[in-house]
């Protein structure tokens, strides 16, 4: 009668064992690896998400596009990513004059004045030449904030298949400043000097 007895006594000694030893290793885990860890979960959770919304976007027909917008810190301004659902054949000006309406987050603040008007977007040979209307022009902004608007047109297009760099008309024109403050004379890239990307900047 003790025969059968024996191996249960065995696997509940095992198994003690092995809780007593993940006891210790799990307090010995280090805060900063902790740390990587939450935040590489947290990366793929919010890769799951944008990746249900893009779903969610194709069944209806739209596209997903990312837009920046400005936000602000007790030290600067910068640029972040927010994602747009965008419709109709012409995907770039759709972005665009999502890019004007302006954010859905109360976080952040778009800059383009929202009386611009997108005339238009063509591409040639991988450059985008944006059109606005001259609205675009009355920027209340300093060079900071000149740059945060080139950076968040230019960004925003250059998202798109071929297209490299961004050249600014206004009414069909090449001009050579929105606000004064930034040579505009030459096609402008992305910029990803003004991005927000850690959040830790912005405390």
């Amino acid at each position: 009668m003790s025969g059968p007895a024996v191996p249960t006594r065995n696997r509940l000694l095992v198994g003690c064992v092995v809780l007593l030893l993940s006891l210790p290793l799990a307090g010995c885990v280090p805060a900063a690896r902790f740390r990587q860890v939450e935040a590489e979960n947290q990366a793929l959770r919010d890769r799951v998400a944008e990746l249900e919304r893009e779903l969610v976007a194709a069944r209806a027909g739209e596209q997903l596009t990312t837009l920046y917008f400005v936000k602000s810190t007790p030290t600067e301004f910068w640029l972040v990513p927010e994602l747009r659902p965008v419709r109709g054949e012409d995907p770039l000006r759709a972005a665009l004059e999502e890019l004007v309406r302006g954010p859905v987050s109360p976080q952040l603040t778009g800059l383009i004045p929202r009386e611009t008007r997108v005339l238009g977007v063509t591409v040639r040979d991988f450059i985008a030449y944006p059109d606005f209307s001259r609205d675009i022009t009355r920027l209340a902004v300093g060079s900071r904030g000149e740059v945060l608007v080139l950076a968040a047109i230019a960004n925003t297009l250059i998202k798109f298949p071929g297209v490299e760099k961004v050249r600014i008309l206004v009414e069909g024109r090449p001009v050579d400043s929105l606000a004064g403050h930034v040579d505009l004379s030459e096609p402008i890239g992305r910029n990803e000097t003004v991005l927000l990307l850690d959040e830790a900047e912005a405390r």
